[in-house]
């Protein structure tokens, strides 16, 4: 681990003997240097689908797996350092990928028990994962609407419609939370271009705008039994570390965001000549005021990626032993992180602002999507609900929460509902 936590500037200093290694950090610079026009002109198609794609094809997204797989071999702390250096080129990227992410460790995971994964051989094609779990409207909590069931013809089928599918404008394959004709919960596998599969970037969050996290619709979509495994509700994973896994993956965007805020606000203050008259100093950068406000964003920074780290490292080590030998911590650690990571975040992004002038909020710098995208991620897993499932823990020594859902009613979601 570098010593300095800001220093992770490069995929060369996550994994130095990471093949093409030279070659992805010219892409993701490319990433990080059209981001703000990018989000700006709301522009998905402006370069970052293609990005992405030349990122999987030269192995980026394989890196997870092992080396024989067709990967990099890198852990999983690695994997989490891998996310956090693409959200500062652009948090639209690492969030995109979110599914694909968890796909790869699931398939690291699954090699390391002698187990076989369908996903494997597509991560290592360069193939993309994206994921179809939520559903909107009045369902009861606990409850999947979308179907998986056996045609007449013998043939499995799935229908049903989801929201919030993010990455599905980028992927190759779909992951879709189901339910059979007993009610049990599956993940089926679809190709995002079969047929039957409709795609709508109907997403109008005001961050994250270009994670194509839309509406997906699914018809009669013919399912390999193969790509049809038992969902959260199977024992191959502790399910609150199964979450973590996901959660932490926000984190991680969150700990890019501040990254990227600290990079930005340095790199416009450097550029400065124009100063105020009753301002301190002629020279912007010289300013003791302004100095005290980078470095303020600065300590918020590593305090973020710190924190992000020490959580990953703690739910790496867990998922890494037998699975009656896990103790937790892991996805106590993200509980916790999840409570202090956002409201640093959010800080960074709004007091960058206190920089400048009228200059600073110029539309063309977008220095708002900082703002924006925080408070977006932010809102997935509702602080104050971490915080009540933190607190009944350290008065009544209550477990935490397993897994979240989102409904109508309520159910006890520290039981397993698969």
């Amino acid at each position: 681990m570098l010593e300095d936590l800001l220093a992770v500037t490069s995929v060369r200093h996550i994994g130095y003997d990471l093949p093409n290694a030279e070659a992805i950090d010219e892409v993701i610079a490319r990433i990080a240097a059209s981001a703000p026009a990018r989000d700006h002109d709301g522009d998905a198609e402006r370069g970052l689908r293609a990005d992405v794609r030349e990122l999987a094809a030269l192995g980026l997204t394989a890196a997870r797996l092992p080396v024989e797989a067709g990967g990099a071999g890198f852990t999983y702390a690695q994997l989490v350092d891998l996310q956090i250096l693409l959200a500062r080129a652009d948090s639209n990227v690492t969030q995109s990928l979110r599914t694909h992410f968890t796909t790869s460790d699931r398939a690291a995971r699954a090699i390391a028990r002698g187990e076989a994964d369908s996903a494997t051989a597509e991560i290592a094609a360069g193939r993309l994962f994206a994921g179809a779990t939520t559903e909107g409207g009045q369902g009861a909590i606990g409850t999947v609407g979308t179907s998986i069931r056996t045609a007449s013809d013998g043939t499995l089928r799935v229908n049903g419609r989801k929201a919030y599918a993010t990455g599905t404008g980028y992927a190759d394959w779909i992951s879709v939370l189901v339910s059979d004709e007993d009610g049990r919960h599956l993940v089926a596998r679809v190709r995002a271009d079969a047929e039957g599969v409709v795609l709508h970037d109907d997403w109008d969050g005001v961050g994250q705008r270009l994670t194509t996290s839309g509406t997906a619709e699914f018809t009669d979509v013919v399912v390999d039994p193969a790509d049809v495994r038992v969902g959260e509700g199977s024992r191959a994973d502790r399910l609150g570390n199964l979450d973590a896994v996901l959660q932490l993956t926000h984190l991680a965007t969150l700990a890019g965001i501040a990254l990227r805020t600290r990079d930005d606000a340095i790199a416009w203050l450097r550029s400065r000549t124009r100063n105020f008259s009753h301002a301190s100093t002629a020279v912007p950068a010289e300013d003791p005021q302004l100095q005290e406000r980078i470095g303020t964003l600065d300590g918020l920074a590593q305090a973020v990626v710190a924190s992000v780290r020490a959580a990953a490292a703690l739910l790496g080590a867990d998922l890494d032993r037998p699975l009656d030998e896990q103790t937790g911590e892991g996805h106590l650690a993200v509980t916790r992180a999840q409570i202090t990571v956002p409201a640093l975040v959010l800080q960074a992004a709004q007091s960058v602002f206190d920089l400048g002038g009228g200059s600073l909020v110029d539309g063309r710098l977008a220095l708002d999507r900082h703002w924006r995208n925080a408070r977006t991620l932010s809102n997935h897993n509702p602080v104050h609900l971490k915080a009540r499932a933190l607190g009944e823990r350290a008065l009544l020594g209550a477990d935490l929460p397993e897994i979240w859902y989102v409904g109508t009613g309520r159910i006890d979601s520290r039981k397993d509902a698969g």
